[in-house]
Order: structure tokens, then C-alpha cells, then sequence
């Protein structure tokens, strides 16, 4: 048999073992028609998804991008689901039942799930290299809303900023001749569409906030009614799985939701779970298609228009997508070494638990200074440091962070960290401490002043110090993932 023939053949077996297993355990708890339809929150724009549809026609093979929380990582109650048994792969899998296509290796979804990451911790991953991220990328599903801590108007700034970085061009990745073509006659800049489709997903809910009853109607378990008008604005569609399902406005609905959807673990949906997203995603792609399709007279746009951003300011939106910042790695002890850290002292990059590594202190008078050398300061333009950092409900501690103006050496080192004198640049203070039973990476955000252009031996100091909270606390940790300055 031909190597091409082979990898088909055990192509084909893989997809119909998975649908087996999605056929017997849907049938567990067969939405009706009405259930699917609440699911879709919002239908969206199609034309974002015509070039996906015309890949549907021609059978050229999907390149899908899922990034999401623990949920999309496949936790659940202390376990982990199969790789391919997490709804991005069942995904895959019907789409190569549904729409086979000329790659042996099928529609191929990645799963980019990472616990305890909420949209904000996702925009500075992707900040300054979103475009090779998702380069090829034909569809990113975005599934953040079940760790959205954050008040309503910052949610759906996070959301809009997220996706956005999915759907338009970056300056970095245009050239000369792209950047004059996209500039009008009185300077304005029109932002094109990158080819990637957005899709959210809401995968689940937080048992541990008041459960949806319906009353009122709008739930706060979860980020979607954040996210809808973002999504509205925008004509990026919303899949939910739990606005399928719900609302629960009786103790016996809510004792199936419980049993039959988390079984034991208070956020992550069971195995059944993951089969139903699947199943819901894959319908809203198949119907959207096949109603395309049906009606020929009325064809798509090739080309989805961007919309102007309705949350934040353009000038914004344009640092997140256009500006390269600099970024210090916190999770990695090597990295911070590099960087020539003076007077650090209680602080440490380790998994303080298990896969989620940090740069970590315990105690109170802990402190490090980190440089960043004049050559990096002169790329600054803004004056903005955002600080990736965990937040807990128990056993944390208050930070602080301020940035000094150093002197660069002879040695090329950045000095003055010991200088009483050193001018204040900007400085906070955060509470790594909160109410919301939850574990989750979030950005504190630091404005500073930036040295004069003029001052090319300016460089900068970077003091983080966990401090006495009020009241005091026995435990006091703090742990850090990154900083990006802008």
C-alpha cells in the first residue's frame, strides 16, 4: 500500500473510532433543535467565514486554532481528557467526516488551551507576534469567557483588543508597498482583514458563583454577556454551550446540570461536555455553510471589512497590534539571570505548583531589580509596563513594583540600583489577593515616564519587592509570569 494510501486508510479508522465514541456518548443527552439554536448567542458576519466555506467547496483541508483555559486543556475533576478526545480534536474530526478534504492529514485544530489564562493573560502572549501565531490559521476559536474575572467594561476592552489581533493586519506584517495602498490621501490608515476567521466559544460556567436561573436573565458565571456586544459590533459569532442548556431555574434542572455536566468538578465539563461543544461548533459551520450555499444568487464578499474598534481608542488598539514591546520573561530562571538582576534576593522561577511556573516569593522584604539597557529604552514609545501575574484567593501577598532611571556603565551594565537619589519613574502597588475563588494570570498595568530621546545612556531600573499588606498576612506570596513594556 502507498504511503498516501496508508496514512488516508488510518485516517479514516482514527475519524470513524472518535465519531463511535461521539455518537454513543451524545445520545446521553440529545439537544432538540431549540437547544442548538440558543447556542448560537450570535450568528456573526458570514463573510468572515467565506474563504472557509470556499475551502469547503474546493476540499482543501482547515488549519483551526483553539487558545482558551483549562477547560479547552482537557482538566477535569483532577484528570485530563485525551488530546483527542477534547472538543478541538472531535471538532476536527467532524469536519473530516462532513467536509473530507485532499491533505491526508484532514482539518487539523489546534489546541492551544492553557489553565488559568484569561483574555488579558492571552493578549500579552500574543502581543507583538500575533501575525506569525496565526499565520496560515484559517479559523481561531476563542474560548476565555469562563476565566474573565475582570469588570464588564475591561472584559470587553480584553475582548475586543483579542479579537482583533485575530482578524487584522498588523503594520509588522505589511510591506512598503501594502502600508501606502492602505494609507489615504489625508493620512489615514485603513486596517485589512487578515484572512482568520473568529469564532467564541463559551465551554462552560462557574459552579461556584450563583448558579443561571434565568432570573435575572442575564448570567455572571461567565464573560459571554460581556463579550456579545464586542461580538455584535464586530460579526464575530458566539457559540455557548451553556445558553443551550440553560437557563436551571429549579433545584432538580439544577441537579442535572451538576450531575451530568460537571460531575464533581465545580468549572470543567465532563467528557459529555466536550462532545456537545464539538457538536455545536461543528453545526453552526455546517448550517452557515449549507444556507451559503443554498442560496448561489446571493453570494458572499470574498473579503471581510474590519470594523473601527467601539471600546477602546484606535490609538490603543493600534500599540496592541502594531508595536513590538519588550518583553522580560519571569518563568524562567536563565532568562532572568541574563539579564544581569542586581540585589535579588527571595525570589526564584520554579512551578510552586505543578505546570505553572513562576518567578515566586514568600515573604515579605523579598526584592530583585531587573535592568533594561538604554538600547532597549530608546525603542519605547508609550510609557506602559504591563505585569503578567498570578492572583489567588488564599495564601498571597501585596507587590510592589517602581521603575527607576539608571546610568549605563562602562561595563555596559545599567547602574544605580542603590542610588537613594535615583529618579522615580512609576511605581504601584497590587494585591495579588482577591475574593474570586479562583486562580487566574492577570495584568496590572504601570504608567512611567520615559528619559528624554535625547538621553541615550538612559537606562532602566526595575525594582520588584513584596511588601507588608494591611493587615498583615501570615503568607505573603507573589508570583510573576512576565513584563512587557511598550
Amino acid at each position: 500500500m502507498a504511503s498516501r494510501d496508508l496514512h488516508t486508510f488510518l485516517a479514516c479508522c482514527t475519524i470513524v473510532l472518535i465519531l463511535e465514541s461521539v455518537l454513543k456518548t451524545s445520545a446521553v443527552t440529545p439537544l432538540t433543535d431549540f437547544m442548538i439554536s440558543k447556542s448560537v448567542t450570535n450568528h456573526g458576519d458570514l463573510t468572515m467565514f467565506s474563504r472557509i466555506f470556499d475551502k469547503f467547496d474546493y476540499k482543501r483541508c482547515l488549519k483551526i486554532t483553539a487558545i482558551g483555559g483549562s477547560v479547552t486543556e482537557g482538566h477535569w475533576n483532577h484528570t485530563r481528557i485525551p488530546v483527542n478526545l477534547r472538543w478541538p480534536g472531535l471538532l476536527a474530526a467532524l469536519l473530516n467526516a462532513r467536509f473530507p478534504c485532499n491533505d491526508p492529514a484532514g482539518h487539523v485544530a489546534q489546541n492551544q488551551g492553557r489553565g488559568a489564562t484569561p483574555t488579558s493573560a492571552w493578549i500579552e502572549t500574543l502581543t507583538g507576534q500575533q501575525e506569525v501565531q496565526f499565520q496560515g490559521v484559517d479559523l481561531v476559536l476563542l474560548e476565555t469567557a469562563v476565566n474573565q474575572m475582570a469588570e464588564r467594561e475591561q472584559a470587553q476592552i480584553d475582548a475586543e483588543i483579542l479579537m482583533s489581533m485575530v482578524t487584522k493586519q498588523s503594520r509588522r506584517s505589511m510591506t512598503k508597498s501594502q502600508l501606502e495602498q492602505a494609507t489615504t490621501s489625508d493620512g489615514q490608515f485603513i486596517r485589512g482583514f487578515t484572512g482568520t476567521a473568529a469564532m467564541w466559544v463559551v465551554a462552560s460556567t462557574r459552579r461556584f458563583v450563583t448558579i443561571w436561573t434565568g432570573v435575572p436573565y442575564e448570567r455572571i458565571s461567565d464573560a459571554m454577556y460581556a463579550q456579545l456586544p464586542v461580538a455584535q459590533h464586530h460579526g464575530v459569532p458566539i457559540i455557548s454551550a451553556i445558553d443551550a442548556l440553560g437557563p436551571f431555574p429549579t433545584s432538580e434542572v439544577q441537579a442535572w446540570f451538576n450531575q451530568t455536566w460537571y460531575e464533581g468538578d465545580p468549572i470543567h465539563p465532563n467528557q459529555r461536555g466536550h462532545i456537545l461543544i464539538a457538536d455545536l461548533v461543528f453545526h453552526y459551520l455546517k448550517t452557515a455553510y449549507e444556507h451559503t450555499r443554498l442560496f448561489q444568487w446571493h453570494a458572499l464578499p470574498k473579503d471581510y471589512i474590519p470594523r473601527e474598534p467601539m471600546f477602546l481608542s484606535r490609538d490603543i488598539l493600534n500599540m496592541f497590534l502594531d508595536q513590538t514591546p519588550i518583553k522580560i520573561n519571569l518563568a524562567n530562571m536563565n532568562d532572568i539571570l541574563r539579564r544581569n538582576v542586581t540585589r535579588c534576593s527571595g525570589w526564584w522561577a520554579y512551578a510552586d505548583v505543578p505546570e505553572k511556573i513562576g518567578f515566586v516569593a514568600i515573604n515579605v522584604g523579598s526584592s530583585c531589580v531587573v535592568p533594561l539597557k538604554s538600547d532597549e529604552v530608546s525603542r519605547l514609545s508609550v510609557g506602559m509596563a504591563h505585569v503578567l501575574m498570578y492572583k489567588s484567593y488564599e495564601n498571597m501577598g501585596t507587590f510592589r513594583m517602581a521603575i527607576m532611571k539608571g546610568r549605563m556603565g562602562v561595563n555596559g551594565m545599567c547602574e544605580g540600583a542603590d542610588d537613594p537619589n535615583a529618579q522615580v519613574l512609576g511605581s504601584m502597588i497590587v494585591d495579588s489577593l482577591w475574593k474570586s475563588k479562583a486562580s487566574l494570570a492577570e495584568v496590572s498595568i504601570l504608567h512611567f515616564e520615559l528619559p528624554t530621546a535625547s538621553d541615550k545612556s538612559a537606562c532602566l531600573l526595575v525594582h520588584l519587592d513584596v511588601v507588608e499588606s494591611k493587615p498583615a498576612r501570615l503568607k505573603n506570596k507573589v508570583k510573576l509570569l512576565g513584563i512587557s513594556f511598550f
